[in-house]
């Protein structure tokens, strides 16, 4: 049976297989420890892992302290060429990496109806979309980050605290389900409905990994970035290299720029609709880059960013306010041969490209030095940068 979107591989049988399917090596050990001491348990693990970045604090479960002390290897597929050039293309547009993670990943994220129900269950809203924003960002530095994914590199242990925060996710709103709390917005019956698919399934895994990859690649053009095609199939490497290492199954592994494309274009065409909780999170998110960036004005600058990069019809699922782009007559006609023939845009589209362009920069620059000054919290180190990136991003003098 063909998929959604007409092909052959990414088939609706697969992704509903993996919508029901979680990480059995991560879920292993927090079920040994609910399974000895209950929900509570789980939620101290949680609390630990959130609030305190030792590489194995000592006072989590055996069980838990055992599967962060073992070394998990990279796969035997993983080149490291390619993940060392992908590293540094992230380090080379990591400001405007960083504008499309806000402006595109998150929001893009955050139109996967089913999905979303797991982040707005874990982050409600404000200062838990702080910290939520902030974890992201330190994630992405230690993965991407060249040396990050070496045998001793900060973004295998910082991966394997993530993917075991995951497993502890699943147990807990399913011992909340079955215990019947209330429901997430007041309008589904369920806390969580099995129709859902298990909470952070390998399909919604997949998705956020290709959020994190093909959206952003796809997203950098849009931003006046020519990509050589090597650094775009490096970049999917590297990304494929730390889904593996978070637990997505290799079945879902993408092989080049247009299988990654199949994908999310199946991935939409079964989860993207506008939800109660999409919104919500997406207005947090408007919110917190609107706190993080004073100096620009929001209706001239967060809209229309997200509008160009994720499209019309995925922002008014959300919510994103509408925005007005400079009038066509206002451009020279230098101008719009530029925007239509060097973006391949149609002269009715070429003004969005004339306006985030000119603003994309300062304001990518604004978000990370507003990403940076954020707290952490907890037994925690401040925002950890390395030197080289904190001076090449201008965020040291």
């Amino acid at each position: 049976m063909a998929g959604a979107n007409g092909s052959s591989r990414w088939t609706d049988a697969l992704l509903d297989r993996m919508r029901n399917t979680g990480d059995e090596l991560a879920d292993k050990p927090v079920a040994a420890v609910f399974k000895a001491n209950g929900v509570d348990a789980v939620n101290a693990i949680m609390r630990t892992l959130v609030r305190n970045d030792q590489p194995v604090p000592e006072e989590l479960p055996p069980e838990i302290r055992a599967y962060l002390a073992e070394a998990q290897p990279l796969p035997e597929w993983a080149d490291m060429g390619k993940i060392k050039r992908g590293q540094q293309l992230y380090e080379t547009w990591g400001v405007l990496v960083t504008l499309c993670l806000f402006c595109a990943s998150l929001p893009a994220s955050y139109a996967a109806a089913d999905g979303v129900k797991v982040l707005y269950l874990t982050a409600r809203l404000d200062t838990d979309t702080r910290r939520r924003v902030m974890e992201t960002g330190q994630f992405l530095i230690d993965v991407l980050t060249v040396g990050g994914l070496d045998e001793h590199g900060k973004g295998r242990r910082t991966i394997q605290r993530v993917r075991l925060m995951h497993a502890a996710v699943r147990h807990l709103i399913k011992a909340r389900s079955d215990r019947g709390d209330p429901p997430v917005c007041g309008k589904e019956p369920p806390l969580w409905h099995p129709d859902w698919g298990t909470p952070i399934n390998q399909e919604d895994l997949a998705g956020t990994r290709l959020a994190f990859s093909y959206i952003v690649a796809d997203s950098l053009p849009r931003l006046g970035v020519r990509l050589p095609a090597k650094d775009v199939d490096a970049y999917l490497h590297l990304w494929n290299v730390i889904g593996h290492l978070m637990g997505v199954d290799d079945e879902l592994l993408v092989h080049g720029i247009g299988d990654a494309k199949a994908l999310v274009d199946a991935i939409r065409h079964r989860q993207f609709r506008a939800s109660p909780e999409g919104k919500d999170m997406t207005k947090a998110l408007l919110d917190l880059m609107d706190e993080m960036t004073p100096f620009h004005r929001f209706q001239e600058t967060i809209p229309p960013v997200i509008r160009h990069l994720i499209g019309d019809d995925i922002a008014d699922m959300l919510d994103v306010p509408k925005s007005e782009f400079p009038d066509l007559g206002r451009l020279t006609r230098v101008n719009k041969w530029f925007f239509v023939h060097v973006f391949g845009q149609t002269k009715r589209d070429s003004p969005r490209y004339e306006l985030v362009s000119r603003i994309a920069r300062p304001f990518g620059y604004d978000l990370v030095h507003g990403l940076f000054r954020l707290e952490r919290g907890g037994v925690r180190a401040p925002f950890d940068m390395p030197d080289h990136l904190a001076r090449s991003w201008e965020l040291s003098a």
